[in-house]
């Protein structure tokens, strides 16, 4: 028998005890007939109604406590929010472009911004000057509790790892170090790009602008839908 399996046979054998005792107490002071079976058939019966009452009572404690931890957690998610970077190159046009995405925690879009250069770039470091400008932007915005997705595993590891950095991108990811620091919750992670379509369709979109651009609330269609797509393929989107 386990523990909890004893227990409650203690608790039984007591409880059929008192019954035994109250019937011998009316038959001697009421001359009541009792019969043995049904003075132990009744302690059991009192017994399980108890305990189902008591686990009843825990099962809605338990359910209580699940609801307000969940009511918490999303108190602690709804002030999160989640950046998505990319970064694109065009060889022809001497250009690079980053889209950097953010969304609230159930993916709603809360802004986006188009970066263009005239420059020839390198895959890792326009990556990282994608995360760097996506915490600047955070930063701007005044959020204190930020989660940025990027589909280049190496920019992603080499972060995490705050050492051990590319020659190339080394002063860039020590920025990115320094601005983590300005925030209450900061972390980085790396997604799949059918995850990071959106921002991956941004980034290209901007290597073709002549400026910088930027959208807060009021977004072109063609974002708004993407933004829908990727919220029927990719949840939660803050991980």
């Amino acid at each position: 028998l386990s523990m909890e399996q004893g227990q409650d046979r203690v608790n039984l054998t007591i409880n059929i005890f008192w019954h035994i005792w109250k019937a011998r107490n009316k038959r001697i002071f009421y001359s009541a007939k009792q019969e043995p079976h049904k003075t132990v058939q009744k302690a059991q019966e009192e017994w399980l109604e108890f305990e189902q009452a008591r686990e009843s009572d825990q099962e809605s404690s338990t359910t209580q406590n699940m609801s307000g931890q969940q009511a918490r957690n999303e108190q602690l998610r709804e002030d999160v929010v989640c950046l998505y970077t990319d970064a694109a190159i065009s060889a022809k046009r001497i250009r690079t472009g980053q889209g950097i995405i953010a969304r609230n925690w159930k993916g709603k879009i809360m802004r986006a911004k188009g970066i263009v250069h005239q420059r020839k770039g390198t895959a890792s470091t326009e990556e990282a000057f994608a995360v760097r400008n996506a915490l600047l932007m955070a930063k701007q915005a005044g959020w204190k509790k930020i989660i940025v997705h990027s589909d280049c595993k190496s920019v992603v590891e080499q972060i995490n790892r705050c050492s051990d950095y590319e020659y190339s991108i080394a002063t860039i990811l020590e920025d990115v170090q320094d601005l983590r620091t300005g925030f209450d919750r900061c972390s980085f992670v790396f997604i799949s790009r059918a995850a990071n379509e959106i921002s991956h369709a941004l980034a290209h979109f901007a290597v073709k602008l002549v400026h910088n651009i930027e959208w807060e609330n009021d977004f072109p269609i063609w974002l708004i839908e993407l933004g829908m797509k990727e919220m029927r393929v990719v949840s939660p989107f803050c991980n």
